[in-house]
């Protein structure tokens, strides 16, 4: 099965924007799946009203991701397509789904967390660091 899905790397300042499945210790950019007959940029924005509450404006594209992973045993090609946008300070952001936690870290801590695919934050040191976008492939 190939999947594909929009996320987003929502900044404020020096944090960014997180989701988890609650009781779960690792992580996950707010976004999700394309739906049939769906632009990328109209699934980013829904999803990430869905999950965040957060109307994105100006989004610029970060990088591709590509992921593979069984469950149940069927394999699953993922391509995250990332893209960044800056969130105003003091935006009312939180969790709008049962089940997913929201949280905002700094970026100086993204190195040490779990967040997966594990390639992401290799693709947002990148973005940040050079402001333009990579492609990271499938192991």
């Amino acid at each position: 099965m190939i999947e594909v899905s929009a996320r987003l790397v929502a900044f404020t300042e020096d944090r960014l924007l997180l989701a988890n499945h609650r009781g779960q210790n690792w992580y996950f950019l707010p976004g999700g799946n394309v739906e049939p007959g769906e632009s990328i940029e109209t699934a980013l924005r829904r999803e990430t009203d869905e999950e965040t509450g957060l109307r994105v404006r100006n989004i610029e594209f970060l990088g591709c991701v590509e992921h593979l992973y069984d469950e149940g045993g069927t394999i699953f090609h993922e391509i995250n397509l990332l893209f960044a946008a800056q969130v105003p300070w003091g935006a009312d952001i939180g969790s709008r789904e049962d089940g997913i936690d929201i949280v905002s870290v700094a970026f100086d801590r993204l190195p040490a967390l779990d967040i997966r695919p594990a390639a992401t934050t290799a693709a947002i040191t990148d973005w940040v660091n050079s402001r333009r976008p990579s492609w990271r492939p499938a192991p």
